[in-house]
């Protein structure tokens, strides 16, 4: 009956507690267990006229350990002792020495288990941010190995190391550099330009449930929070050769943990007036000895330190995006073989044809002209004067028309004396007012052995077409339209500007 009792008592106490615990703060709530702790020893004396009250006292050791750590237990203990000698009248010291004693070994054992658990978060910490960074390398390893596209690319390697789905940075920046030019220069970052607008962006990624390939596809939108970040960086512009960290992480090939508030360093002082940057990492973009870059991280919303840990972290992605920004590189370059003219640097015929059909469909409902344009008499220059003069005149006329159009992208070397301008959104009239132009510029331009030339300078004929005069409006047909007008202006005597007037071929 009298066990009954009890238990009903303590699970009464125990009921109680848990109520009012959801109700108060974590410091009640130790209280709280406390409070209860003693209620239960102090009902276990009642009910048993206090016998071994001098051992149940001991979950008040405990609870006093567990709640208050070193504190709590010495409290604890003196109060137990006390609680015994007001029972018992007598003051055992040895007695209060046994619980001292007591409380030392649970403290140790407690400690122990504290250790434990510790190491074991540590470990699953280490073993989470290990999983988390590996399956980031791997979702970025497969969409740089997937696109050859520069800007792409850029926007993954950015996307990878920031909050979200990548390493947790809040913000990350690449620097291009270019020995041959002396510059190292802003070409792209992602992140907020302040906490507050940090933190208006992670709110919007949550909510959204972006992943790491949602996140770069919706910043080639254009609709990406970064604009205000890529206007101020494309703008700053550092010396290659200087003396600045820049350069020394270039030099070393390794990452370089710096605060840029703290420093004379000219590049880091920009960086914290433009940017509010303080703690931060330069990492290296090389390959095979060759510097493509830089990537800079940093923490400018949550200001967490930047550890050697996360610093390791990153430079799996930083030594992949070099090799991703070495072989886009190469292909470039490849591409720009295969789609310009070696000579002139110009593009080329294939690029023209590929250009004019991108064109007639995205200029359906617009206007789309055409210049065609001939060197007169260059086979005479090139049998009096050789073929060297005649690639000499060819680079150079290459650059005349390059200066004397809307948009240098847009002219091409057809084929042997003969170039192309296209002019999207050009009427006749507008087309034929650049080609005046060119042939102007042409006039006034030193060709060597020019003087020889008939009329003692050198001239080109012009053809002109506008694809609304076209009776079918296709590319063959402007193509053909524009060279009737060339062959116009060369019987006409040469030296002059003619345009397709839509008769009917």
């Amino acid at each position: 009956m009298v066990y009954g009792i009890w238990l009903g008592g303590i699970v009464f106490i125990t009921i109680v507690i848990n109520v009012l615990r959801l109700l108060t703060t974590p410091l009640l709530n130790r209280w709280l267990l406390v409070g209860a702790s003693g209620l239960i020893v102090i009902w276990h004396g009642v009910l048993f006229d206090f016998y071994d009250f001098h051992w149940s006292v001991l979950l008040l050791i405990v609870t006093g350990l567990v709640c208050f750590e070193w504190r709590g237990m010495f409290a604890a203990i003196v109060t137990s002792w006390l609680l015994v000698y007001s029972q018992s009248g007598m003051l055992s010291f040895p007695l209060l020495f046994s619980y001292f004693f007591f409380g030392l070994g649970a403290a140790l054992l407690f400690g122990y288990i504290k250790q434990l658990k510790r190491e074991r978060s540590e470990r699953l910490h280490m073993l989470t941010g290990s999983s988390r960074q590996l399956n980031v390398f791997r979702e970025v390893s497969f969409t740089m190995q997937d696109t050859l596209d520069l800007d792409r690319l850029l926007q993954t390697i950015l996307t990878s190391v920031t909050a979200g789905h990548g390493l947790g940075f809040n913000r990350s920046i690449i620097f291009f550099a270019d020995p041959e030019k002396d510059s190292i220069y802003g070409v792209m970052g992602t992140g907020p330009m302040s906490p507050e607008e940090g933190f208006q962006i992670w709110e919007e990624i949550t909510r959204q449930h972006f992943d790491l390939q949602s996140l770069i596809d919706e910043k080639e939108t254009g609709t990406s929070h970064d604009e205000q970040l890529n206007e101020r960086i494309r703008k700053m512009r550092i010396p290659f050769d200087g003396e600045h960290v820049f350069r020394q992480t270039l030099d070393t090939g390794r990452p370089i943990h710096v605060y840029a508030s703290i420093t004379d360093d000219p590049v880091l002082r920009m960086l914290h007036a433009e940017l509010q940057m303080d703690e931060c990492t330069i990492f290296p973009l090389h390959h095979q000895g060759i510097p493509y870059g830089l990537l800079v991280i940093d923490n400018v919303v949550n200001k967490k330190p930047i550890t050697p840990q996360k610093i390791d972290g990153v430079r799996p992605i930083a030594e992949q995006a070099s090799l991703a920004l070495h072989q886009t590189t190469l292909y470039q370059r490849i591409e720009t073989l295969a789609l310009r003219d070696g000579l002139t640097r110009l593009k080329n015929h294939r690029s023209f044809e590929q250009d004019l059909d991108v064109l007639f469909r995205e200029c359906a409902d617009e206007e789309l002209s055409l210049i065609v344009m001939d060197i007169d008499h260059f086979k005479q220059y090139n049998d009096t004067n050789g073929h060297l003069a005649g690639n000499e005149l060819l680079t150079r006329l290459a650059s005349v028309i390059r200066r004397s159009v809307p948009d240098e992208q847009m002219a091409y070397r057809f084929g042997g004396e003969e170039f192309v301008v296209l002019l999207p959104k050009f009427d006749e009239v507008e087309a034929t007012h650049v080609a005046e132009t060119i042939r102007a510029a042409v006039l006034k331009t030193s060709f060597t052995y020019g003087e020889a030339q008939p009329g003692g300078r050198l001239t080109l004929s012009f053809g002109v077409a506008s694809k609304h005069t076209l009776r079918h409006q296709t590319s063959e047909q402007l193509i053909e339209c524009a060279d009737q007008a060339l062959y116009a202006a060369k019987s006409r005597g040469k030296n002059q500007v003619c345009r397709w007037e839509g008769v009917p071929l």
